[in-house]
């Protein structure tokens, strides 16, 4: 009788424990905004660009930094910045909450829609195709409509949101395209191997392929393969108050001087 009830008080016991263990797990789940003000630091993951986040010796900028900058400085919070080239890893690293804002350029598609809240949109953009002009009159010949890009091979980061793209596109040509993804690489470097003829097409922003066919006038960018889609930041869906504050804070900081000052230094 007495093992009896020392198992059953043992048995009360693993259950009590399991259930505050639970508790407390699902309670460290929760990183809103009154969390993250309590850390003291505001954790954000970002591409390696110009326009994302870059290095120089001990300087660090990039257009999309500088505006989270901004805003970690305006709730007196320390800036955490973790650069990561794959789409996918930036999502699921914001899911898993290692990271409180994707602050990437990103169109606002129905594909993370269960997991992410999107912020206001900063711009709208189109997706274009990136190609090489040279002066043989054989390689010269570019794609000039969609219905030319049937069983050719664009190239794109590896979980990148161009791809879903393509694959509704081929089916809309009614002929395969050949996607390449290739790991570890950002879409600023493809454009630079497009240029250098080490591939043929990838696919690129329009504002940021504007930016960089100035640095590369042997690019041709007059393709469009999508639609104008809106361009936005992401936070966890469980993260409201961040995504509220967050909105409040670019609806008064985007057009501003100092956004302006921002833009114009990288655009």
């Amino acid at each position: 009788m007495i093992k009896i009830r020392i198992g059953i008080g043992l048995a009360i016991v693993v259950f009590l424990v399991g259930v505050f263990v639970f508790v407390h797990h699902q309670k460290s789940k929760v990183h809103d905004l009154p969390q993250i003000l309590e850390s003291g630091r505001l954790s954000v993951v970002t591409d390696s660009s110009s326009v994302g986040f870059s290095m120089k010796g001990d300087s660090v900028f990039g257009f999309q930094y500088e505006i989270v900058k901004a805003f970690a400085d305006t709730l007196g919070l320390e800036l955490v910045i973790s650069e990561q080239k794959d789409m996918k890893t930036r999502m699921n690293g914001l899911i898993k909450g290692d990271y409180d804002i994707v602050a990437n350029f990103m169109p606002i598609t129905t594909e993370w829609k269960n997991d992410v809240l999107f912020t206001n949109p900063f711009f709208t953009s189109r997706q274009l195709l990136v190609q090489r002009i040279t002066k043989d009159s054989v390689q010269s010949v570019k794609i000039k409509k969609l219905d030319d890009l049937a069983n050719k091979t664009i190239y794109i980061p590896e979980n990148s949101p161009f791809k879903m793209r393509i694959k509704h596109l081929s089916d809309e040509i009614a002929n395969p395209i050949n996607i390449l993804e290739m790991k570890d690489v950002s879409p600023e470097r493809l454009f630079h191997l497009v240029s250098m003829g080490k591939i043929q097409y990838t696919i690129c922003d329009e504002q940021f392929a504007q930016k960089l066919r100035i640095r590369y006038p042997n690019i041709d960018v007059s393709l469009p393969i999508s639609f104008e889609q809106q361009q936005a930041w992401a936070v966890y869906i469980k993260s409201p108050k961040l995504l509220n504050e967050l909105n409040d804070f670019l609806t008064d900081f985007v057009g501003s001087t100092a956004y302006w000052k921002i833009y114009k230094k990288y655009y």
